[in-house]
């Protein structure tokens, strides 16, 4: 599982922004495009959620590794 803080810190990273919240998800969007990305308001989010965003965000796959092998040896 990965922290939802930790993921919208790595979305910001790639030049996303909030834009406004939903019913159950908060909306970024990339500045400059139509991209959007629902992120769940859970608390946790799955590891297949966030190599799937991620991976659409333009992530290559050692990125998105390199970000869930830290997550997983922090605290």
């Amino acid at each position: 599982m990965v922290p939802r803080k930790r993921f919208i810190a790595r979305i910001r990273a790639l030049g996303y922004s909030y834009k406004s919240r939903q019913k159950r998800t908060y909306l970024y969007r990339k500045a400059g495009g139509t991209h959007y990305i629902s992120v769940p308001m859970r608390d946790n989010l799955t590891e297949t959620y966030v190599r799937s965003v991620l991976g659409q965000a333009g992530c290559s796959e050692d990125d998105i590794r390199a970000f869930l092998d830290d997550d997983a040896t922090s605290p």
